[in-house]
């Protein structure tokens, strides 16, 4: 009997044995099947649990109060950053006349706030890849409000540039920071309206700079100016506690679920929708470092990274290259400089609302629309080199910018489209470093422009740098409109 019931529980430790390495052996497969990517992982061949994509989760909230809260916070920021970045542009004169500068001497305003920009940047979105998105666009915000104000009680120009360069430290973080962290809430089908919605608040802000400058600058001079300014800033920091919240791409990518759960808990109670189980949400940590630069540089992103670096190059070459000196150019032509400008402005407007409905997968999508707006831009700066009529200089100056700035629009879209949540900001950074390396050298070479006895030469120059950005669209092959973004790394539910 006593050997019988040895035998018997060596018996039931054998099937134990076995049932727990069936158990491990199921286990096995589902990480396996993690890893692979799949969209819906079952656990077990019977239990009925299917594992969410967070971008499905995401797009089952659809839009609602929460996202147009968001939107409103990030468009706000590029409101504020666009309204200050513009500011310079209207200083060349009343700066030379203040301070009694040389020609060449303003130049050293943009070159050094673009240095600024460059550290402010890549920092900011190094940080923001490995901590989070919510503190860097706090401290943007803050910077450009601050520093902003204090510009124009700035004694002498060195100290003028040195509160200008904080400035632009806060406006590199928010460009670095404020599209990822809008860009992570969205439904997949809604980002590039809502993201070029964004670019529309920046194009309001530049508008409001023009509007400032054509009241403000004759009447009460660049101080009032330069101060007025920093109040969308200040306005901004009084909205942005009541709808902040961490990205629960972010959290989820950090292995933080809880705090993912909880966001992703809130926006549904905010857009009155009904959540799917969130235990079996994936979108899990992985082992790479985060923030890292050499990823964007890897064999998969080399290609898309150069050319979308080389994109963004021009782009910047030539906006800055045309708006830095286009109020002096304006004015030696006969026409009133700040009114232009103004006009011009608006131009914006109709374009981005044009670049809104182009974008999605359905019309021409993010590359072909792209490509359409850089062609309009050479064209129209070629045409208005040659046209003797100021009324159609005027007109063809609005085309230019009417089809130019939605350029912005579109790399500020699919940028974070291509790159997955662990240098999401940091690639925003790179480009953001791309994009201020023009603004140190587009002062000097406007400058020489504007001097020459050419008048067409100006925008012949800037206008051939939008053909060549044009000719490397041809390049692009990555669509991403309508497609689900990628996070790269993985979790298994218990």
């Amino acid at each position: 009997m006593q050997e019988e019931a040895c035998l018997s529980e060596h018996r039931e430790s054998i099937r134990a044995a076995k049932e727990d390495r069936k158990a491990r052996g199921d286990d096995e497969h589902q990480l396996k099947t993690l890893v692979n990517n799949q969209p819906t992982v079952h656990l077990g061949q019977n239990s009925g649990v299917k594992f969410q994509n967070l971008d499905d989760v995401l797009s089952g909230l659809k839009l609602g109060p929460f996202h147009w809260r968001m939107l409103v916070l990030v468009g706000g920021g590029y409101f504020a950053a666009c309204s200050e970045m513009m500011v310079f542009v209207f200083l060349s004169s009343p700066l030379k006349k203040e301070w009694s500068l040389g020609e060449h001497n303003f130049s050293w305003l943009p070159f050094s706030t673009g240095i600024a920009g460059v550290f402010g940047g890549f920092i900011a979105g190094t940080v923001s890849d490995k901590y989070g998105r919510r503190i860097p666009f706090l401290v943007g915000i803050v910077i450009i409000g601050v520093a902003g104000l204090t510009s124009a009680f700035a004694p002498n120009f060195p100290l003028f540039i040195a509160c200008r360069c904080l400035v632009t430290v806060g406006i590199g973080t928010f460009e670095s920071v404020g599209f990822v962290l809008l860009l992570e809430f969205l439904p997949s089908r809604q980002r590039g309206p809502i993201l070029v919605t964004v670019t529309l608040c920046g194009a309001l802000g530049a508008v409001l700079a023009g509007g400032f400058a054509w009241l403000i600058l004759p009447n009460w001079g660049w101080r009032w100016f330069v101060g007025t300014c920093a109040g969308p800033a200040f306005l901004l920091l009084c909205y942005q506690p009541f709808v902040f919240f961490e990205t629960p791409r972010f959290l989820l990518s950090c292995g933080r679920k809880l705090e993912a759960i909880n966001v992703l808990k809130r926006m549904a109670k905010m857009n009155h929708s009904e959540l799917p189980d969130l235990d079996t949400v994936t979108c899990p940590p992985s082992n790479r470092p985060r923030g890292n630069l050499r990823q964007l540089f890897s064999d998969k992103y080399l290609s898309s990274t150069l050319t979308f670096s080389s994109i963004w190059f021009l782009q910047a070459a030539g906006y800055w290259g045309i708006t830095v000196y286009l109020p002096e150019y304006m004015a030696k032509l006969g026409a009133d400089p700040y009114f232009n400008m103004f006009s011009i402005f608006i131009g914006e407007i109709p374009g981005l609302l044009l670049a809104m409905i182009l974008i999605e997968h359905y019309m021409l999508g993010r590359i072909r629309t792209l490509r359409f707006f850089s062609a309009m831009t050479a064209l129209s700066l070629f045409v208005f080199s040659f046209i003797p009529e100021h009324a159609f200089k005027t007109v063809l100056i609005i085309l230019c910018y009417f089809s130019m700035v939605p350029i912005y629009s579109i790399l500020n879209t699919v940028t974070p489209e291509l790159y997955p949540t662990e240098v999401r900001s940091t690639a925003m950074a790179w480009v953001n470093i791309l994009i201020e390396v023009p603004g140190l050298l587009t002062p000097f070479i406007g400058a020489t422009l504007l001097s020459s006895d050419l008048p067409w030469l100006y925008p012949v120059v800037w206008g051939s740098v939008f053909l060549i950005q044009f000719a490397i669209t041809f390049a692009l092959r990555n669509e991403t409109a309508g497609k689900a973004i990628e996070d790269h790394q993985l979790d298994i539910t218990a």
